[in-house]
Parts: C-alpha cells; sequence; structure tokens
C-alpha cells in the first residue's frame, strides 16, 4: 500500500468557480481510477493551498496515475499553480491498529 499527498495553490479563480470547473468534474473520474483505494480532498483557504490525500493499492498505481493524461490536464490548468506531490509507503501493521485501513 502507499500513500500519496498532492497540493497546489489556486490562480485568479473563486471558490465557487473552482468547485465547478475542478472538483465536481473531476472527483467521479478520479473515483474511477485503477489501483486507488481512497482519495480525500484538502483545503486550506487562508493559505490557498488544496489537494488531496490517496491512498493508493500500490506505488505502481499511484506512478501510473501521475502520468496520465488526466493529470497533465490538471496541472495544465490555467488556475492550478505550484503543484507539489510527496509520497510514503504505509505501515500497514501499525495502520490497521490505529484505524488507518481496514
Amino acid at each position: 500500500m502507499h500513500a500519496q499527498i498532492i497540493t497546489y495553490q489556486l490562480n485568479d479563480i473563486s471558490q465557487a468557480e473552482y468547485l465547478k470547473k475542478m472538483v465536481e468534474p473531476d472527483a467521479p473520474i478520479i473515483a474511477e481510477v485503477k489501483g486507488l483505494i481512497s482519495k480525500v480532498w484538502l483545503a486550506d483557504i487562508e493559505k490557498n493551498t488544496f489537494g488531496g490525500f490517496y491512498l493508493w493499492e500500490n506505488k505502481a498505481a499511484m506512478e501510473d496515475f501521475m502520468n496520465s493524461d488526466m493529470v497533465k490536464a490538471v496541472v495544465s490548468r490555467p488556475f492550478v499553480k505550484n503543484v507539489s506531490s510527496v509520497d510514503y509507503e504505509v505501515n500497514q501493521s501499525a495502520s490497521l491498529i490505529t484505524r488507518g485501513i481496514r
């Protein structure tokens, strides 16, 4: 299992437009990505930082997603800037104890 945090900032777009142009249309597509266990959408409006916490079946699934046309399209949107991705191996034994995974 593999975890990933992707963050980005928004440029010249309101929250309502962001939700309508990115979150609402992208969420159903992301839900169907092969190897994705879950995505939690993140937002810190005061710091203009948004993104997601992704849980993947394995690192290969994450890498396939990161090399996909969808990710290329998202990062090329004029209102998305400063995209960052950090990934981690998941300690499954400890995560089971703390209910981080099932």
